[in-house]
């Protein structure tokens, strides 16, 4: 592919392509710098608003990553993960062929903010237990993770699994996680100093958020969580049933 000033494609669409099909056939792998914009420019005799905006679409179909000061990479491909039972985030990345791991930040008691308090369902000034985590891929932090207990919980935390498997494994020893349920919201949110320094990209970058309240069999919140992953390299997947399935069970109530 080439160029054409005939087409009525857009030539940042038509540059977005060439680079596309680059990628796709393997001219440059995961991990290679793409040309800089100046290069693109002249060998495509492109406009510097144009090449941006062609990089600016590749960013955000998450085919490339941009950081400042280093230039343009082509990204890894993303890990999907969904809510399905009984498949953790663990699982599906060994069955990606990925090594997952954890990074233990801190662990520790105190106050928590007032929303955290709210979904716990505590008093402001109660203490609870807080365990800042970085979720690794093949040693790779992909995630910036908090976790916080409720203090009628305590007696479930195990220390020697805050680095081992599920996100709440630390939590199974005691059994109050039987019968539990877990709330989630996912939403889009830009990149803020702490978790930014983290997870090695730049502040503002596009970041997936996941809140999950964990609830026990007596309707009293033992968990808040929020994990807050890198956007070029997470997504996350939610199936819908057939409409044939979906009605037979409507009949079926």
């Amino acid at each position: 592919m080439t160029i054409d000033r005939n087409s009525p494609l857009p030539l940042y669409y038509q540059l977005k392509q060439l680079l596309v099909e680059q990628i796709a056939n393997g001219g440059w792998q995961p991990g290679d710098i793409l040309p800089t914009e100046h290069s693109l420019q002249k060998e495509h005799k492109l406009s510097r608003t144009t090449v941006r905006q062609a990089i600016r679409e590749l960013e955000l179909e998450g085919l490339v990553s941009r950081f400042r000061g280093r230039g343009t990479f082509v990204a890894e491909p993303k890990i999907m993960h969904g809510p399905e039972p009984h498949n953790s985030l663990t699982n599906f990345l060994i069955q990606q062929g990925k090594n997952p791991g954890w990074e233990v930040i801190s662990s520790q008691w105190g106050v928590p903010q007032k929303t955290v308090a709210d979904r716990l369902q505590i008093k402001q000034g109660v203490e609870v237990f807080c365990l800042l985590r970085l979720r690794l891929s093949d040693e790779e932090p992909i995630g910036y993770i908090e976790s916080y207990v409720s203090p009628a919980y305590r007696d479930a935390i195990d220390e020697e699994k805050f680095d081992q498997d599920s996100s709440f494994d630390y939590l199974k020893g005691k059994g109050h996680l039987v019968n539990s349920r877990a709330l989630r919201i996912l939403e889009a949110v830009p990149a803020q100093e702490e978790e930014a320094s983290r997870l090695g990209v730049d502040i503002g970058a596009p970041m997936l958020q996941v809140r999950r309240l964990v609830i026990s069999r007596d309707d009293l919140p033992i968990e808040d969580f929020r994990g807050i992953y890198r956007g070029d390299r997470f997504q996350y997947q939610i199936s819908s049933l057939p409409a044939e399935i979906t009605q037979i069970m409507k009949n079926d109530r």
